[in-house]
């Protein structure tokens, strides 16, 4: 039960402060991409992209709107627990994207 309350006290943090932590997902996903893949054109855009699909599920998530995670769906209505596991899902791709290197057959 108590980690239950503690997970619920991460998610109101989360919700409190979801500007300033949106905001600083945009910024670590473009430094990243333009420190790690300038000039690797192919990387760079996909990158991108992979940052801002998971980017908008967490967002989703902050805002309490329905969350989309590729061909997948998680509802408004939808278990509180769901919707957290599907927001977990989302940071993990997104921080994933961060240690990217291209193709090793490339």
């Amino acid at each position: 039960m108590t980690m239950v309350v503690m997970l619920w006290g991460w998610v109101k943090v989360l919700r409190k402060y979801r500007l300033y932590i949106l905001l600083g997902m945009v910024v670590a996903a473009l430094l990243n991409a333009f420190a790690r893949f300038w000039g690797e054109w192919k990387y760079f855009f996909g990158v991108l992209i992979a940052h801002l699909i998971f980017w908008q599920a967490v967002q989703s998530y902050l805002y309490g709107k329905n969350i989309f995670l590729g061909v997948g769906v998680v509802k408004e209505e939808d278990s509180k627990g769901l919707r957290l596991s599907a927001c977990f899902v989302a940071l993990a791709g997104y921080s994933f994207v961060f240690l990217f290197d291209g193709y090793p057959w490339g």
